[in-house]
């Protein structure tokens, strides 16, 4: 209803009109903006909230289907290495080589090295002192030395010599 019009009623139709609900005020503008802002903030945080809560389930179904479950061919080669790691088996029948579980294995190689029975020659060697190495350069043939250095390099580069003075 227009304000003119309002005007013109009486106290008594103002008062009906009341009753039956009609508000003569108008919605405060202020309101109305911070109304709307907080509806379009929530609409927002809402939104990012489901395609966050989206993501972050489909990765984890991914995950649980796809990614946390070996292959089959996979299981079969750790199956094989399980085997050949853990198992006796005959290498060569005619020569009687057996190949030996790991951990079998390392107990006789500790036990051999304990009793200082090596396989391989593992002598420690004492390395040779700068003046070692200058004694036994100067005691050599000078055509011996000739031929052991690489194409364009003296003889004795790379050898730990110290050049003479």
């Amino acid at each position: 209803m227009d304000e003119n019009v309002l005007r013109k009623l009486t106290p008594d139709e103002l008062t009906a009109l009341e009753r039956e609900g009609f508000d003569r005020t108008d919605p405060s503008g202020p309101w109305v903006v911070v109304f709307t802002i907080a509806i379009v903030v929530t609409l927002v945080v809402v939104v990012f909230g489901v395609d966050y809560l989206f993501h972050e389930t489909l990765a984890q179904n991914e995950y649980e289907q796809v990614l946390s479950q070996d292959s089959p061919e996979l299981q079969e080669i750790r199956t094989k290495e399980a085997e050949a790691l853990n198992h006796y088996r005959y290498v060569d029948k005619e020569k009687k080589g057996v190949r030996l579980p790991i951990d079998r294995a390392m107990q006789l190689f500790a036990t051999e090295a304990a009793q200082g029975k090596l396989f391989y020659p593992a002598k420690p060697t004492p390395f040779k002192t700068p003046e070692q190495l200058a004694a036994a350069a100067g005691a050599a043939p000078a055509g011996a030395a000739a031929g052991a250095g690489a194409p364009g390099q003296p003889a004795n580069a790379g050898a730990g010599v110290a050049p003479k003075q």
